[in-house]
């Protein structure tokens, strides 16, 4: 699901919130393999038999999936493994299957109107991807028809009707994570399940790498410059809090997020007044939309006047489009594309010539 609404297309940049660290030790005899930076998923073994398990936004004391994927004792199995033919309910999990070179095992796929990987449009054509989704949930009889072995979805998505389908559902919460390596690192939970853990494993270092170096040639960096991120919705503002994916971006990045001291567990809603306070206070006033036009000044500020005339936004406005860039999808795996992004924005004396990928600047 990349978009249902416009509000619920732009929570996946700003929610993602650290939970508390616990004991990787589980009950039963379960032991936990610890994750780099991954809260939300975690394999878990006993003896011979391996499981991952999902955390909701409340962390490990909130459990919404376990999935047993191998078991050398019994030769029993709870879900087939390694997964060949399955269906995704969210757009935004397809990058995962691409990057694994798995993309003909996704048979069937919601929101297909949404697609921006060629492999998976080039599927579509040919009719080796079907579109499962419906306005108002999923295509039972199609799905049905297509067999497959499970269904990857959101939490929040309306999966009763993949279970009427009688077809198992994968929960994947990778939009819970606080820090993009920790999205990037949900990889390894589709290796996994799609048996190629080793070659995840190599593309999550790869990206780890690239990630880090960047994040570290901020310490050469002239002292960042200040930063507010937000969205509008319905006449109300939204920023992420200092504990979120944004948050983490726009620091490593070498900006000072004007919000990073506050801690939520999600987006926290910002009065008009205090957003033309806090946009007197900064360099850099960056908005996130999902806008099929042109995008100016004016389309981020609504037209409002008193906007338009802070300094941020006349000198320092920069944009997230997911109406145009993939931002919930592909933008997971390049985490330091973004940051590339952000980097140049904040400091463009550093980058040379560069085209943006994910966010880039408005100008006047």
């Amino acid at each position: 699901m990349r978009a249902g609404t416009a509000l619920v297309g732009l929570l996946p940049l700003f929610i993602g919130c650290s939970p508390t660290a616990q004991d990787k030790t589980t009950s039963a005899g379960w032991s936990g393999v610890p994750n780099a930076y991954a809260d939300h998923f975690e394999q878990q073994v006993r003896g011979g038999e391996r499981r991952l398990v999902v955390f909701g936004p409340e962390g490990r004391n909130d459990t919404i999936g376990v999935y047993a994927y191998r078991s050398s004792a019994s030769g029993k199995q709870d879900m087939p493994w390694p997964l060949d033919r399955v269906v995704a309910l969210s757009t935004t999990h397809l990058p995962y299957f691409s990057a694994l070179g798995s993309e003909r095992v996704v048979v069937g796929a919601a929101h297909t109107d949404q697609l921006r990987d060629p492999k998976f449009l080039e599927a579509l054509r040919t009719g080796a991807l079907e579109e499962v989704g419906l306005p108002d949930g999923v295509d039972v009889e199609r799905l049905i028809a297509l067999a497959p072995q499970a269904v990857f979805d959101h939490p929040f998505g309306r999966k009763e009707r993949a279970t009427a389908a009688n077809v198992p559902t994968i929960e994947v919460a990778e939009y819970l994570e606080a820090h993009p390596l920790g999205r990037a690192e949900w990889i390894r939970f589709f290796g996994m399940l799609l048996g190629r853990e080793e070659q995840a494993d190599s593309i999550f270092a790869a990206i780890e790498h690239r990630y880090t170096v960047l994040r570290d040639m901020k310490q050469h960096l002239p002292d960042g410059p200040g930063v507010f991120f937000g969205s509008r919705w319905q006449g109300d503002w939204f920023a992420p809090p200092g504990n979120s994916y944004m948050a983490t971006l726009i620091s490593d990045a070498g900006g000072r997020y004007v919000l990073a001291d506050t801690v939520a567990d999600g987006n926290i809603t910002i009065p008009l007044e205090r957003v033309l306070l806090l946009g007197d206070t900064v360099d850099h006033f960056g908005v996130l939309l999902a806008d099929p036009g042109k995008v100016d000044r004016t389309v981020l500020t609504g037209g409002d006047r008193r906007l338009l005339a802070l300094r941020s936004l006349r000198s320092g406005a920069f944009v997230g489009n997911s109406a145009k860039d993939d931002l919930f999808g592909q933008a997971l795996l390049e985490p330091d594309e973004v940051l590339r992004d952000l980097r140049c924005i904040f400091h463009p004396g550093s980058c040379g010539v560069r085209v943006p990928r994910y966010f880039r600047p408005v100008l006047q």
